[in-house]
């Protein structure tokens, strides 16, 4: 179903939009995707949405997109991701009207240097939720307190993992992306405060058999960081209210405008200093558009890809033939399009498309490189 899909024609149109990235695992080269839809399709979906559910999300789903690329390569930067939409556009006859990522350097330079030709109507648009994300990286990073509140919040989740007091451990921030995923942390950080007003009741509830007297004591760490979550939270509201507002209303001439008025009861604090830049940034992507409007999220990208993981499973194996479930996954099936797929596409299909665009897995060469001695220890 996923060779399907990645090899089913596309439509031919000057309105199409590329979303694109690169998705990591164990071992040697990444994989990079194309997704694609048609501004004209999206918009008749939002609108028969909106009609059937007037409070209906405007923002791209699964079902919303194509899937264009699925390639592994070894090597990326400016110019290999440059070639590979260049092969893509030649190969498909598209030349599309928009391409949406993230502000890694690969992907924004490949994306401006396929844009240079003279005549090609592309425009580049960069992804909101990293634009958020860099904004509050830089009002936190070299902020002392939020360094001691994290140093201090480490400390602690160490200190509890294998205590009765493991309830109360702050949440997991992953390494890569951690300036996109501190919503969590500044919640638990409320969650906890709220939990400190009255223990006695949720100690109770929970059965857990500690004082609140220890209890108090013990979490007095995250008392002393109260005012300044009190200003982290804000500053995670207003990157939320920006975060919906263009995931549904995308960038356009107006949009610097409505969205400067809807943050206007941001006046101080770190909220203030996010604020202002990513309202420039919305500026600058908006100017882009001339009289469209067009997409600001790779939300649904990284969603796709964030399943395809799933269903690639753990990533100790590298990269398999799973990836092609990434595709699978925005087909609506049916019994026609099962029919279909299975007709048009074979076994050795797949493992052809396996052999030339992934290769062999971590655990494959593992495998062939250190073959298992069949009783387990090595012998003479």
């Amino acid at each position: 179903m996923g060779l399907f899909e990645l090899r089913r024609p596309k439509e031919p149109a000057d309105d199409w939009v590329w979303l694109i990235d690169h998705t990591i695992q164990t071992g040697h080269g990444k994989i990079f995707v194309v997704f694609g839809f048609r501004l004209s399709s999206w918009r008749l979906r939002v609108a028969e949405r909106l009609e059937r559910d007037p409070n209906a999300s405007g923002a791209l789903e699964h079902s919303d997109v194509s899937v264009w690329m699925i390639e592994r390569i070894d090597t990326s930067n400016g110019v290999v991701v440059s070639e590979q939409l260049t092969r893509l556009s030649l190969e498909t006859g598209i030349v599309p009207r928009a391409i949406l990522c993230d502000q890694g350097a690969d992907v924004r330079n490949g994306s401006e240097l396929f844009c240079a030709p003279a005549g090609r109507p592309t425009v580049v648009l960069h992804d909101i939720s990293h634009a958020v994300a860099n904004a509050l990286k830089r009002q936190l990073a070299t902020c002392p307190k939020w360094t001691q509140f994290m140093t201090e919040a480490n400390t602690w989740k160490t200190k509890i993992r294998q205590t009765v007091c493991a309830f109360l451990m702050p949440p997991e921030l992953k390494n890569k992306s951690r300036w996109m995923n501190l919503e969590p942390l500044v919640e638990w950080s409320n969650r906890v405060l709220t939990f400190l007003d009255n223990p006695c009741d949720g100690l109770k509830k929970a059965e857990i058999t500690v004082s609140p007297e220890t209890i108090q004591e013990m979490m007095d760490w995250l008392r002393k960081h109260e005012a300044s979550i009190v200003q982290w939270s804000i500053m995670m509201k207003a990157a939320g209210m920006i975060l919906k507002f263009v995931r549904l209303n995308g960038y356009h001439q107006t949009g610097p405008a409505d969205l400067e008025v809807l943050l206007s009861q941001f006046t101080t604090g770190p909220a203030r200093g996010m604020i202002d830049e990513v309202l420039n940034f919305v500026r600058v992507q908006s100017s882009r558009v001339g009289e469209d409007r067009l997409p600001g999220s790779t939300e649904v990208l990284e969603s796709l890809i964030g399943k395809g993981k799933q269903l690639t499973g753990s990533t100790k194996n590298g990269y398999t033939k799973s990836i092609l479930g990434i595709a699978a996954s925005v087909i609506e099936v049916t019994p026609e399009t099962v029919q279909t797929a299975l007709q048009s596409i074979k076994v050795r299909d797949v493992k052809a498309w396996i052999k030339d665009k992934i290769g062999l897995s971590l655990q494959a060469r593992k495998q062939r490189a250190i073959p298992a001695c069949s009783s387990g220890i090595k012998t003479e």
